[in-house]
């Protein structure tokens, strides 16, 4: 099994900002409840919070059944070697996207996860050229 996550110093930026932003939070709805305001103050940095958490890259993973990525919120994304239709690659972002033949969202594998060469060659490996389509 392959794990590509987040660079080490890329995740201990994302934790430090969540952490700051729940206790920005916390003043926020503190405050607002000791000056008997309403609660919307607190909603623009649990937004903050709930934006970071969704767009923040999910593990991928490859193993002898094929690629896998976590995903929050959700079940994980799963797509077996003998399914994948295609591997492209993102015009503005880097980031690799690989395809199911049975359809469904495409795992992605963001340019902020280490070792994307890497994950392209494992895919290339597993998969016949002539089914990840010509345009990457």
């Amino acid at each position: 099994m392959t794990e590509f996550s987040l660079a080490p110093s890329m995740l201990v930026l994302i934790e430090i900002v969540i952490l700051l932003l729940v206790a920005f939070t916390a003043l926020v709805t503190v405050e607002t409840i000791r000056n008997g305001e309403g609660f919307y103050a607190t909603l623009i940095p649990l937004s903050v919070l709930l934006a970071i958490l969704l767009a923040k890259p999910g593990t991928v993973w490859t193993d002898h059944e094929g690629i896998h990525q976590h995903r929050w919120l959700r079940s994980d994304r799963i797509i077996a070697w003998n399914e994948i239709a295609w591997m492209k690659k993102g015009r503005n972002t880097g980031t690799t996207y690989v395809k199911s033949r049975n359809g469904g969202r495409p795992v992605s594998f963001s340019a902020l996860l280490v070792g994307q060469s890497r994950f392209e060659r494992e895919v290339r490996k597993h998969t016949r050229e002539s089914e990840l389509g010509k345009d990457r």
